[in-house]
């Protein structure tokens, strides 16, 4: 089953099998759906949609995979929530 978490007009898209548990997938744009890619560049740590133009900054690397791992925890955290393992085994 396919589950995502939008957040600061990204959306976050993870798969939850009762088999492999959760599988992060992509990033997408909230508002076009555009797969994003993090952009990092000496002066541009970010990432952003090349269509509409949404863009989440970084001070630093770290600091956006940190975000990374936290968007995926929140999501993979979901995957285990009672409600999804009940629509799971639907």
């Amino acid at each position: 089953m396919q589950i995502s978490r939008d957040v600061e007009g990204l959306r976050f898209i993870g798969e939850c099998a009762p088999e492999s548990g959760f599988v992060a997938g992509d990033i997408l744009c909230a508002a076009c759906g555009r797969r994003i890619d993090p952009h990092v560049e000496s002066r541009d740590i970010s990432l952003v949609c090349t269509v509409c133009g949404i863009k989440k900054a970084f001070w630093a690397e770290a600091e956006m995979q940190v975000y990374l791992a936290e968007n995926w925890n929140l999501l993979r955290q979901a995957c285990t929530h009672p409600t999804v393992a009940i629509h799971r085994s639907l």
